[in-house]
């Protein structure tokens, strides 16, 4: 037989990602009309509060297109809100889509978090909402298999009928009452233990899972065929419910096995080193290392060695580009089951040809030729460096107009981004965590270059995860540089770089009127069109989230615990954008700080003497072990605080300080560090410190210039009330935040004779 023959063309589309599934319209599946559905569910009456959250959380993630969501947009979105995996948000979605449209509405959304995030696992559901259960419970046997994309008109196998029964009969309802009989038997409680507290069956779930023999498995599939009609149906029917309760059954298992696959490996938030994917695919890119320039032939001739290191810098050249057709196999018809779905940096990414990737891929890449011009180049603190804007030239161009415009382009890209992921973001690992950087853009660099660039041409962007722990921004030379490549960052790979909020990203921050404060920076870097580029960076600001859960243990934000009454769940519910934090949680997340010692006597919560307000906790180390029992988190990491080695180990190992600005405000000799966290082959999520040493400086430097020690430089910063005012350490800090009206300073000075803030 003769071989069909396919073009070069075809050959290189083979390889690229499937396309979304095209949207259609059908009739509706059976269910209720739709507002008799909410009158039922008492969404347009005494529940209508739940239904005006759910509504406008789908306009804050639904994107540009706000009527209806894509699959593959709302796969991002649930793994962030609810941390679910591919197979159970696709379950969740397809039995969702009332009309098979290929598309979630605002309602359909509004049922989905009914039926599967919020379900009434306790008492009776509507038949609807039970029916948009047993759809999901079906979707998910489905959708098991390698390459399915599609769920209607699909029926279920011999062998997915049996993997159904062994989830029925590993369900809790079954499980519980049988291990209720056993465990008396097997297990002595300790005295005054309640026999509830052996209820909980997680940890059994963790042991080997024996293999269900059923006559007839070994069959051709075909004979035996269970349609979602037939499915559905069955499991509705009184006597069939009867049944299943008569052998201990409940179909409510199968519910909570919909959500139970809680994402695992890389590629989730939790999981272990060796978790297997559900399939191996190919990418239909492929990035290509050039060697642009060579060194002179005579070995005699001299040259300048500075200069031959830069120049090499600006010629090593990296792109991304379709695979070529010359690395297809001729006549090759690429199986499904390797082909891969959508894009690697996920649908909430700029498009490739959008203006907004092309503005943020040229920061990008000036950065990373900065970063090797850096490396190479003689070590020399960040103040000294780039002195007169070379390093945002490098990135933007000429021109403070052409500059201006960029910025506010990537602010409002990164805005979008920031509005369609929660509070609390969940991070995939492996993962880096940098500290504060407070504008110091060549130490983020020179981290960069030492430990891993995020980026796909070169960098590790595409197997690590990369978290920003506020404070951007504030008392270094180099603050719009730090912004503009983290928002460029986040417009390329949302799905791999998080930002999280800082004391220093709000207003009443960058506007003190300090002469480093950000607000005079960027009047200073662009003094004509500084206020709409000030604005569009704050807006953004105002929309970054205030945690970040690393691996599903680890718990990154920027301050600390305060008086830990609150809890994880605490923080997914805080409503952005948020202007400026009150007292309490928002307070405690970015202000608050540990103590620093182990001490008995620093157990508890104390008044913070570095931060002069009561408001403002310093909070001891069996907070913080009390804190991660009841959260179930293994760590917490926070920045907020400058410490000598650039990251310090706290409170019995159960927190970790980061700090990421070298030689600070440039009067110290203090390293900066970021923090890796990767799987290793125990199973461990395992911290791996990375560490940048200080610049040498000469001796008495600072004395010389009359700069004041970190030491002392907290304490001058915010101790400058007028005098007689009352307040000490950082209460005029705290003053102006509640007031708004700014302390006269008098105090310590910065280069410039400003005061210091």
């Amino acid at each position: 037989m003769e071989t069909e023959h396919w073009d070069d063309d075809h050959l290189a589309r083979q390889l690229m990602p499937f396309s979304p599934i095209p949207r259609r319209q059908t009739t509706n599946f059976n269910l209720e009309p739709v507002n008799s559905l909410l009158e039922e569910l008492g969404f347009n009456g005494p529940r209508a509060q739940l239904r005006d959250e759910a509504f406008a959380e789908f306009k804050r993630v639904a994107g540009a297109d706000c009527e209806n969501m894509t699959e593959e947009r709302f796969i991002a979105i649930a793994a962030q809100l609810w941390g679910l995996d591919r197979l159970s948000a696709r379950s969740t979605f397809h039995a969702s889509d009332l009309n098979f449209s290929g598309r979630l509405s605002e309602t359909e959304y509004l049922l989905l978090r009914e039926a599967f995030i919020h379900p009434r696992l306790d008492e009776e559901e509507p038949e609807a909402i039970l029916e948009i259960q047993l759809r999901g419970a079906f979707n998910r046997y489905v959708l098991s298999r390698p390459a399915q994309r599609i769920v209607r008109g699909t029926v279920l196998t011999r062998t997915e009928v049996v993997e159904l029964v062994r989830d029925l009969c590993s369900g809790d309802t079954h499980v519980r009452k049988v291990a209720a009989q056993l465990l008396p038997q097997l297990m002595v409680p300790q005295p005054g233990t309640p026999w509830k507290q052996w209820e909980s069956l997680d940890s059994m779930r963790s042991g080997p899972s024996e293999v269900l023999s059923v006559a007839g498995d070994d069959d051709d599939e075909d004979d035996v065929e269970l349609s979602v009609k037939e499915f559905v149906s069955k499991l509705m029917q009184d006597d069939f419910k009867a049944h299943l309760a008569e052998q201990d059954l409940s179909i409510k298992d199968l519910v909570r096995s919909i959500v139970r696959g809680r994402r695992s490996g890389r590629g989730s938030a939790g999981g272990h080193h060796g978790a297997t994917c559900s399939r191996v695919v190919l990418d239909g890119r492929a990035e290509t290392a050039t060697m642009m320039w060579h060194p002179p032939l005579d070995l005699n001739d001299r040259f300048d060695v500075d200069a031959v290191s830069m120049f090499a810098a600006r010629q090593l050249k990296i792109e991304s580009d379709v695979v070529p057709t010359d690395a297809i196999n001729e006549d090759m018809r690429l199986t499904p089951h390797v082909r891969a779905v959508g894009g690697w940096r996920g649908p909430l990414a700029a498009g490739r040809k959008t203006e907004e990737y092309r503005l943020a891929y040229q920061v990008i890449e000036g950065a990373r030729r900065l970063a090797r011009e850096a490396a190479m180049a003689p070590d020399v603190l960040d103040k000294d460096w780039c002195r007169d804007g070379e390093a945002l030239k490098a990135m933007l161009g000429h021109g403070e107009a052409r500059q201006a415009q960029i910025i506010t382009c990537l602010a409002k890209a990164c805005r979008v981004q920031l509005e369609a992921q929660p509070n609390m973001v969940r991070v995939n690992v492996p993962a880096k965590v940098f500290g504060d950087i407070h504008g110091q853009f060549r130490d983020l660099l020179l981290l960069f270059e030492q430990f891993g660039f995020p980026y796909h041409c070169g960098g590790d962007i595409q197997t690590t995860s990369y978290v920003f722990d506020g404070d951007f921004v504030d008392r270094g030379e180099h603050q719009i540089e730090v912004v503009i490549l983290l928002f460029a960052l986040k417009t390329v790979y949302p799905s791999h770089i998080f930002l999280v909020r800082g004391n220093h990203e709000f207003r009443e921050m960058s506007e003190l009127g300090t002469s480093d404060c950000f607000q005079r920076h960027i009047k200073w870097r662009l003094p004509q069109t500084w206020m709409p580029v000030y604005n569009a960076i704050h807006e953004a600001f105002d929309w970054l989230p205030m945690a970040a859960l690393v691996g599903g243990r680890a718990l990154v934000l920027h301050g600390g615990l305060g008086d830990g009454s609150w809890g994880l769940r605490d923080i997914e519910k805080m409503h952005r954008p948020l202007v400026r934090p009150s007292a309490g949680l928002e307070l405690d997340l970015v202000w608050s700080d540990p103590s620093d010692s182990d001490h008995i006597m620093w157990k508890g919560v104390h008044e913070n003497p570095d931060r002069g307000d009561t408001k403002i906790h310093l909070f001891g180390p069996d907070v913080t072990a009390a804190f991660c029992e009841r959260e179930q988190i293994s760590v917490i990491i926070r920045a907020h605080q400058y410490v000598p080695q650039g990251y310090k180990v706290m409170h019995s190992g159960r927190l970790l300080t980061v700090f990421s600005a070298r030689n600070y405000c440039g009067v110290d000799d203090n390293d900066a560090a970021l923090l890796l966290l990767a799987p290793d082959h125990n199973g461990h999520l395992r911290v791996h410190p990375k560490r940048l040493l200080a610049t040498p400086r000469l001796e008495g430097d600072a004395a010389q210039a009359g700069i004041p020690v970190p030491g002392d430089f907290f304490r001058s910063s915010w101790s400058s009330a007028p005098s007689g005012s009352g307040m000490t350490g950082c209460s005029s800090c705290l003053a102006f935040l509640k007031s708004g009206t700014r302390p006269q300073a008098s105090g310590a000075k910065r280069p410039g004779g400003s005061p210091a803030y």
